[in-house]
């Protein structure tokens, strides 16, 4: 059966979702969708997300400092009914794309970070671990320099459950 774009739009991302098994960011979901993958173009998936929300194909909840964007019941039952009007080949790809990039967008979405400058001069990072109902770990300090700002800020995702196990593990020795 062949669909208009903005239903076939809509059906990728149904898709993409039921794929990534988790809920996600909008902002995450635009990008796996837009910018990494050229598979909607960015304006039709962000009017194909809200009509899905709006049609109680997706749920949208907030969480600590995003939104999260989730697959229903409804739209897991729509998907089921369309399914095989996805091209196989682009099932097939979304499916190899989504098992090779899960784990690096959980991480976005769990652990997050950035910084700020201060009025004198140093800089504020703050590094969180979020849950998807509330935040689990923060840390804020202040550093002397942009460049060890930018160094903390782009090791976070590698080093945040060391750090976090690290910091948890010496709070409860005895």
């Amino acid at each position: 059966m062949i669909h208009d774009e903005g239903t076939n739009n809509k059906l990728l991302i149904l898709f993409i979702l039921d794929k990534l098994e988790m809920p996600i960011n909008e902002e995450l979901l635009l990008q796996i969708c837009s910018i990494d993958n050229v598979w909607i173009p960015y304006f039709y998936c962000a009017q194909a997300i809200e009509e899905l929300v709006s049609g109680g194909l997706l749920s949208k909840s907030t969480g600590p400092n995003r939104n999260l964007i989730s697959l229903t019941t409804d739209g897991r039952t729509c998907l089921s009914h369309f399914y095989n009007d996805i091209a196989a080949s682009l099932r097939e790809q979304i499916t190899e794309f989504v098992k090779a990039h899960r784990i690096n967008y959980r991480k976005k979405q769990e652990f997050v970070a950035d910084y700020f400058r201060n009025p004198d001069g140093s800089f504020t990072v703050t590094l969180k671990i979020l849950e998807v109902t509330k935040p689990l770990f923060e840390l804020k300090f202040n550093v002397a320099t942009r460049s060890l700002a930018t160094s903390i800020y782009n090791s976070w995702n590698e080093k945040a459950p060391d750090v976090y196990c690290a910091i948890y593990e010496t709070l409860i020795e005895n």
